[in-house]
């Protein structure tokens, strides 16, 4: 909480994050994300005043996209997306190479939906739908196999084909539905692009006795925590074999501190350790997950506020500290 100021402008709340220790953008969407269901149990209207400046954004013209910004500066100025746009990158790259377009159009979709569930009010929904709409036409043409670009963990790097990050197309596409259904609007269209889609990954991300880290790439996985939208809002878009081939897989790759994010290094990050716990009614497997992260807590030497990116191997913080993004660990609370 004490990493958002809230304000008051123009009539709306504007409760911006701030990216601690990281590279100091503000309301960035992809921190909202994972830190939203601390203030879905407590006050979703929080949750509609960290959407609001990015909202705001486009409304304004500062954003040229047809997908969704990651931010709308470097704190404490709102003056437009930060990230990607430093003098020098802009110079010798293309800009667009450090966007997240899949990943922020599937967020805003899903927070928008997580909010208006919370409260039973869709009013928010429609004071926003055309620009929702707009990201949605984007997820229903590009999400289901991402191209080389970053999602939330872009500290891992670039990754095509990102079977996760196509999960959290899906599962937008899908909330999307149900708030046009909700608010009296024709969803069928998609409603039926997210569940063909659905049916496409469970087939196409198979890896015999678990799911790939991306569909291109057999022999890999990776933590699927973005299905647990599929959970949470009812969406009904994959079968319960994907969660017990998941549920079977995770718990032959736990490490000493916890699950790693996928094959590639052994750390994790503990917002999504909890979000793939609340994947699954398995309180044996909550209970390993919980208590590998208060394990690392109790033996790390690491004398810091609690860390969002930890190693599962040894008891050690990679990075980051005392961010936002620990309102995910609040989201066994919503089961």
């Amino acid at each position: 909480i004490a990493a958002h100021k809230l304000t008051w402008h123009e009539g709306k709340l504007q409760f911006f994050s701030k990216e601690n220790y990281s590279n100091g953008c503000m309301a960035t969407v992809d921190v909202t994300y994972p830190s939203i269901p601390l203030f879905l149990l407590y006050a979703p209207e929080l949750v509609e005043g960290m959407l609001n400046p990015i909202f705001k954004m486009v409304e304004k013209g500062l954003w040229d996209y047809p997908f969704a910004p990651h931010d709308v500066g470097t704190y404490p100025l709102a003056n437009g997306q930060a990230y990607g746009y430093t003098l020098w990158y802009v110079r010798h790259n293309d800009p667009l190479v450090k966007q997240m377009p899949v990943e922020e159009c599937g967020n805003m979709l899903l927070c928008v939906a997580a909010a208006c569930h919370a409260k039973k009010d869709y009013a928010y929904f429609l004071e926003n739908a055309a620009i929702l709409r707009q990201w949605a036409d984007y997820l229903v043409n590009v999400g289901y196999d991402p191209d080389n670009q970053l999602c939330t963990d872009d500290f891992a790097g670039h990754l095509a084909h990102n079977c996760n990050l196509s999960l959290k197309a899906i599962c937008a596409l899908g909330a999307y539905a149900d708030l046009l259904r909700a608010t009296g609007s024709d969803g069928d269209s998609y409603r039926a692009a997210a569940q063909a889609m659905a049916a496409k990954w469970e087939v196409e991300a198979l890896d015999g006795d678990h799911y790939k880290l991306a569909f291109d790439q057999p022999g890999t996985w990776s933590i699927k925590y973005n299905l647990v939208w599929d959970k949470l809002l009812g969406l009904n878009l994959f079968s319960q074999t994907v969660y017990d081939l998941e549920l079977a897989y995770y718990k032959t790759k736990l490490n000493p501190y916890g699950l790693p994010l996928d094959n590639r290094k052994p750390y994790t990050k503990s917002d999504w350790l909890v979000w793939t716990a609340a994947l699954f009614r398995d309180e044996e497997f909550t209970g390993e997950i919980v208590g590998r992260m208060l394990r690392f807590l109790r033996e790390s030497q690491d004398r810091l506020p609690f860390s969002d990116w930890i190693f599962t191997s040894h008891p050690n913080v990679r990075g980051f500290q005392a961010r936002s993004v620990q309102g995910g660990l609040f989201i066994l609370l919503m089961q």
